[in-house]
């Protein structure tokens, strides 16, 4: 098994018990971007918002 990414909302400063697990980066972020839309009300997921998920997210192995 490959090395599997995790972003973790409440690294991103929200109060917020999400986790999301993937061993691909698109269907991490694909993820992480539908949720940021339905839970935290999104409308918009700029490179910034990228470039920030990007910044916490983690590897385990």
């Amino acid at each position: 098994m490959g090395s599997v990414k995790v972003v973790r909302c409440s690294d991103a400063g929200f109060d917020c018990n999400a986790v999301f697990r993937s061993e691909s980066e698109e269907e991490l972020m694909a993820q992480v971007a539908a949720h940021a839309k339905e839970a935290h009300n999104l409308t918009e997921i700029t490179d910034e918002v990228v470039q920030k998920v990007k910044s916490i997210m983690k590897v385990e192995a």
